[in-house]
Parts: C-alpha cells; sequence; structure tokens
C-alpha cells in the first residue's frame, strides 16, 4: 500500500476508534494524519470512502479466522483451534501496530456498532463470512468425529455455532469489564475446556 494513504488510514482509524463517526471531518483526518489537503483527495474522494476501507482492511478480516487457516491445519480440530488463535493473534497484532493508544475490546466493539450503521454493505459482508466460518467449524468438527478426535453423539451444529461465538461472547465480556486489554490467553483457555467435553462421556 502506497505509504501515504496508509498513513491517511491509520490515523483515520485511530479518530473513528475513540470518537464517533459524525464528529470525524475529512479536515480532522487531514490534520491527524500530517498530509496536505491533495494528498488526501488524491487517494479518497469522501470520508465515507474512507471510513469503507477501513472496515475492509482491519474489521472484516476479524469475521474471518477460518478462511485463514492453511489447509494443513485442518487436519484435526485440536490443530484448527491453535490455528484459529494464532490468526486472531495475528489480526489483533496489527490492530495494535497501526493505533496509537492501548487498544481495548472496548473500542473495537464500538467501532463494529459504528461499521454496521455507516458502512454499505457492511451486514451483507459480515452474513457472507459467518456462514463461511460456520462451514468451515462444522466441516472440521464432522471430520474429527469420523476420525475418533472428538465423540460421535455431539450435535454438529451446536458445536459448530459455539466455536464461532466463544470469541464473540469473550471479546463484549472483556469491553465491558473495565477495559481489559485485547489478548488471545482467555481464548485459548476457553477454546480447549470446550474441545476436552467433546471428548468426553456423558456430554452432549
Amino acid at each position: 500500500m502506497n505509504p501515504s494513504k496508509k498513513k491517511i488510514l491509520e490515523n483515520a482509524f485511530n479518530l473513528f476508534l475513540t470518537e464517533s463517526y459524525s464528529s470525524v471531518s475529512m479536515q480532522r483526518i487531514q490534520n491527524a494524519s500530517g498530509v496536505s489537503r491533495g494528498a488526501i483527495y488524491h487517494h479518497f474522494k469522501s470520508k465515507e470512502e474512507i471510513f469503507e476501507e477501513i472496515v475492509n482492511e482491519y474489521l472484516i478480516p476479524a469475521f474471518s479466522t477460518y478462511s485463514m487457516i492453511q489447509e494443513d491445519d485442518k487436519s484435526s480440530l485440536q490443530n484448527m483451534i491453535y490455528a484459529s488463535i494464532k490468526c486472531r493473534q495475528s489480526h489483533i497484532n496489527l490492530l495494535k501496530e497501526v493505533t496509537s493508544f492501548k487498544m481495548v475490546d472496548f473500542y473495537f466493539f464500538k467501532f463494529i456498532f459504528q461499521a454496521s450503521e455507516h458502512c454499505k454493505d457492511f451486514t451483507e459482508k459480515v452474513n457472507v463470512l459467518s456462514e463461511k466460518e460456520f462451514n468451515g467449524w462444522r466441516n472440521g468438527i464432522q471430520l474429527a468425529m469420523r476420525t475418533g478426535e472428538i465423540r460421535s453423539d455431539i450435535d454438529l451444529d451446536y458445536v459448530a455455532q459455539s466455536f464461532m461465538t466463544i470469541p464473540l461472547g469473550l471479546g463484549v465480556f472483556s469491553a465491558f469489564s473495565n477495559y481489559i486489554n485485547i489478548n488471545t490467553k482467555d481464548l485459548r483457555t476457553a477454546y480447549l475446556r470446550f474441545y476436552s467435553l467433546l471428548k468426553k462421556t456423558g456430554f452432549k
């Protein structure tokens, strides 16, 4: 990406994370980025265009960890879990890299709500990715059931849905719990505990 364009996106992202969409103007983005007016309009026609590219660059990938998992890591459910956590950590590292303040879940979830309100096709994009994510987990769980990695008497759709919602639930909890820092340690613990339950007799 062009360095000037990258600078504009990163600084605008910081503004949108901490402030309301309506309070962020092109002038404020220009001032925060330290570029000329000509430079900002060379890359973007409007604030709406900047916002949409930020959503596509920094937010949308958070809804699609499965699509980033390598084929070799799909050989077992346990490998998928570790690979998914690694992908999330990589995205978290990116967010920390481009933000100029201490990035916490509260700001990220606040930004999601802004995206749903102000970014065209956001909901549709998320729904498409969520369906892919669900089907990906479902396939991995089904394979694990066939190979004996986990029990075969579980509710396949429920378990696939759970693997999708565990990160979301932890994120929402941390977002409203005294601004806890974003991390994947709790996610790893939750995933592996759930995984261990799938191997135990009597859990459905």
